[in-house]
């Protein structure tokens, strides 16, 4: 009986708007198919999705283009989250629309102006976007610097795209604000960080003026995630969930143990020396490199906090 309603659907990825809905159902239909949970509710009022879709992020960035309307591309942060690299911080969705969008206002929604077109763009999930490589540049250059390096390990780690592909899109950005950091980031760049703290530990150090320290260096049958292999000292970032339980702990010790006989320096890092006291962590690393304190230890400064720009709950 709704056929053409339920393909209009499908054609829409599973979203679609209430004004829809109600040229094919009545009123009393709408609120029945919410009640019975077959249809769900998006933070935007007016925009409705089909409950058998997971709760999947790709479903959330097609209700807010249907939203807005229009030829929109998914970008930066949101782009990232398709690709499979998103860094997992607070913020709104992110779009290129056309000029006429540009003071497009919606909650947790912001609209930008392509610069560089979107004649690139491709299709992830059933949403269109910049490219992964693209992608991964435009985040490096809009966001904190403290996240770069981890924007750019992490792509490469889930094979989003390869360290060719990432340096031919950088020429691309010039001109745009932050190509300086994106340009001093990419060589640095790796696949091998298991987590975005190691990259962020890994660029506090290249920023305080220290040697490149290496990613996951080996040290007899274990690996440290970031040090410097002919000096022999390493750190280890210590977070909070591989850290709390017993057997964890004793995990470390024997971990630490086994590094320090094998005349080994290890520190230890936690979130707070990477985000709020970097000059300590890099004073504490030049003291086991036997090197005098950096120049560049003075420009140091604590990460700024993020954006938070949450989404609205349901309507």
């Amino acid at each position: 009986m709704h056929l053409a309603f339920y393909r209009t659907v499908a054609r829409q990825g599973g979203v679609f708007t209430t004004e829809q809905a109600r040229d094919d159902h009545s009123e009393l239909e709408v609120r029945r198919q919410l009640r019975g949970g077959r249809w769900r509710r998006t933070p935007w009022r007016g925009v409705l999705v089909d409950a058998d879709l997971p709760d999947h992020p790709a479903v959330l960035v097609r209700a807010a283009s249907l939203l807005l309307g229009g030829d929109l591309v998914a970008c930066r942060t949101t782009a990232a989250l398709l690709h499979g690299f998103d860094l997992g911080l607070p913020g709104p969705l992110h779009f290129l629309g056309p000029e006429s969008m540009r003071d497009t206002r919606r909650p947790g929604i912001d609209v930008h102006p392509s610069h560089l077109g979107t004649d690139d763009a491709v299709l992830v999930a059933g949403v269109w976007c910049t490219p992964a490589a693209r992608t991964a540049c435009e985040v490096v250059r809009t966001s904190r610097t403290v996240d770069g390096l981890a924007t750019l390990d992490l792509a490469l780690r889930v094979a989003a795209c390869t360290a060719d592909e990432l340096e031919a899109a950088e020429p691309a950005q010039e001109g745009q604000r932050g190509v300086l950091h994106l340009r001093r980031l990419l060589p640095l760049a790796s696949p091998l960080p298991e987590s975005p703290m190691e990259s962020r530990a890994r660029w506090r150090y290249v920023e305080g003026g220290l040697p490149v320290p290496e990613p996951q260096v080996p040290v007899g049958r274990r690996f440290l995630d970031v040090g410097w292999g002919e000096e022999q000292v390493g750190g280890e970032y210590d977070g909070l969930e591989g850290h709390m339980t017993r057997e964890q702990l004793r995990a470390d010790r024997a971990r630490h143990n086994e590094v320090t006989a094998l005349a080994w320096t290890l520190l230890h890092l936690t979130d707070h020396d990477v985000y709020r006291a970097p000059q300590q962590m890099v004073r504490a690393a030049a003291r086991a490199l036997r090197i005098p304190e950096p120049p560049a230890l003075r420009h140091l400064r604590p990460a700024p906090p993020i954006r938070s720009v949450p989404l609205p709950p349901p309507r």
